[in-house]
């Protein structure tokens, strides 16, 4: 997070549209089998998707199993940029979840410099980011619960192994939007929770940070994105002061603040129980809190889908061999 906003400066040399993702395709791939050294001979280059200052992201095909992914290239020659790529290896390496994109191959980095040649990830491939999907697909909004459970979801399981994300956003979660899957993407900047921040004064850690990209999340998907780029970081630093507009809340009364404007607009498209997550999550300690998202998951904002979600897996575990949609 950058100046006094929530958004998250771009620190890949492209969205996450381009990393992992291109419009037309579907994913088909099977991210059962762990990930394994990068072999260029074993895939065949289908085109360029995207290029930067960081390096190139490309189309690729398995031969042996004809299998889409997509092969991200970081250049080599800046401690920059492989530190961006080690902390994704190493962070994906962690993370095995279905909610966080799959990492099928990448470099042996174990003896790697920056300065040995490019390093490559391999992973799995989406149809789409987020951000696109609003954009391209406006009917997605009508899965907005079910997005965000995904998504905390996913956090979940990055904090249970005392990992931030560190660069939340639209851009950096992918979405098939046929079968409303959800995966988180992009950990070039994701970090261990005891790195703090001190922003706008007030010290947060990486779990805190996650959680409010979650609030501007929630915002987005709600309000649209004109609206939430008039956010300010400043309205979620201060736990004294949430706490205040929570308590007066509680007494009926919505503080003439820049956070008050904020929750009279919610207020106006969010359910009761949507808003009461809202307030819980803007509400979260600013160190700690790895347990936030998974509390979040159990609250009554997300009853019915999560009733869903547990039919499907008990269906799949009745019927194995078969995928369902």
């Amino acid at each position: 997070m950058a100046g006094k906003y929530l958004k998250h400066p771009v620190l890949f040399f492209l969205s996450a549209s381009a990393a992992i993702v291109s419009i037309e395709a579907e994913s088909v791939v099977d991210t059962d089998k762990p990930s394994e050294y990068y072999d260029g001979a074993n895939y065949e280059k289908l085109g360029l998707i995207a290029s930067g200052s960081f390096g190139t992201v490309s189309k690729i095909e398995e031969k042996k199993t004809m299998e889409v992914y997509v092969l991200k290239t970081f250049l080599a020659g800046s401690r920059a940029v492989y530190a961006h790529a080690e902390n994704e290896i190493n962070a994906l390496k962690q993370l095995d979840h279905e909610n966080i994109v799959k990492m099928v191959a990448c470099s042996d980095i174990r003896n790697k410099q920056e300065r040995d040649g490019p390093v490559h990830i391999v992973l799995e491939h989406m149809p789409c980011d987020l951000h696109r999907a609003i954009q391209n697909h406006p009917e997605i909004k009508e899965n907005t619960r079910e997005i965000l459970r995904q998504v905390l979801k996913g956090i979940a399981h990055i904090h249970g192994k005392k990992l931030a994300h560190g660069d939340l956003k639209p851009e950096n979660i992918l979405i098939d939007f046929k079968t409303m899957t959800v995966k988180i993407c992009d950990f070039g900047c994701c970090c261990g929770v005891e790195e703090e921040k001190n922003i706008s004064g007030e010290t947060m850690d990486g779990y805190r940070q996650d959680i409010l990209s979650i609030v501007y999340l929630m915002v987005r998907l709600y309000l649209g994105e004109s609206f939430s780029d008039w956010i300010s970081l400043s309205m979620f630093i201060r736990i004294d002061e949430l706490e205040r507009f929570v308590k007066a809340k509680e007494s009926g009364v919505i503080l003439d603040n820049r956070l008050g404007t904020l929750y009279k607009k919610m207020e106006g498209v969010v359910s009761e129980n949507g808003l009461g997550l809202f307030l819980k999550l803007i509400a979260s300690e600013n160190a700690g809190a790895y347990t936030t998202a998974a509390e979040a998951l159990e609250h009554p904002f997300f009853d019915g889908v999560r009733e869903l979600d547990q039919s499907k897996q008990k269906r799949e575990e009745g019927c194995p061999g078969q995928f369902l949609i």
